[in-house]
C-alpha cells in the first residue's frame, strides 16, 4: 500500500506542477491586456509584487517536481542529506495542506454544482499527495531509505 500511495502522490505532484505551468501560460497567452482601454493600471506582472508572485510560483513548481521525483524515482529518493529531504517533504506536505484548505473553503462557499465536485477531487488528490509526502517525511526523519 505504501508503494501505491507514493506512486500516486508522485503522479499527483507532477500533475499539480503541470497545472500551475499550464495556467500561467494560458493567462499569459489568452488574457488580453485591456488596461489601456479601461484607463487602469497596467496589467501583467510588473513591479515588485508581480516579480515576487512569479518567483513564489516558480519555487512552488520546483518544489512539487522535487517531491514527485523523490517519491517516484528510487534513484532520486535517497539523494542528499536526510535533513534536506525532511525539509523538502515537510514543505511539500504544507503545500498540500494549504491546497486542501483552499479547495475546502472554496467548495463550502459554492452552491451545489460542478465546482463543488472539482473541489472535492482536488481535496482527494491533495490528501493523497500529502499522505505520500508525510510517509516520505517519516522515512527521511528516520534517516532510512524509502521502502520499495
Amino acid at each position: 500500500m505504501t508503494l501505491f500511495v507514493r506512486r500516486a502522490g508522485a503522479l499527483i505532484l507532477a500533475l499539480q506542477a503541470c497545472y500551475l505551468l499550464l495556467i500561467e501560460v494560458a493567462l499569459a497567452v489568452f488574457v488580453a491586456d485591456t488596461s489601456e482601454i479601461d484607463h487602469t493600471d497596467t496589467a501583467g506582472y510588473g513591479g515588485l509584487g508581480g516579480v515576487l508572485f512569479l518567483a513564489a510560483e516558480g519555487l512552488t513548481v520546483l518544489l512539487l517536481l522535487w517531491g514527485a521525483a523523490a517519491l517516484g524515482l528510487a534513484s532520486f529518493a535517497d539523494k542528499g542529506p536526510w535533513w534536506a529531504r525532511a525539509a523538502g517533504f515537510g514543505l511539500v506536505t504544507v503545500t498540500q495542506v494549504l491546497g486542501v484548505w483552499a479547495a475546502t473553503s472554496n467548495a463550502l462557499a459554492q452552491d451545489a454544482g460542478p465546482d463543488v465536485l472539482v473541489n472535492a477531487v482536488m481535496v482527494l488528490f491533495a490528501l493523497t499527495a500529502g499522505v505520500a509526502c508525510a510517509l516520505g517525511l517519516r522515512s527521511a526523519a528516520r534517516k532510512t531509505p524509502l521502502e520499495a
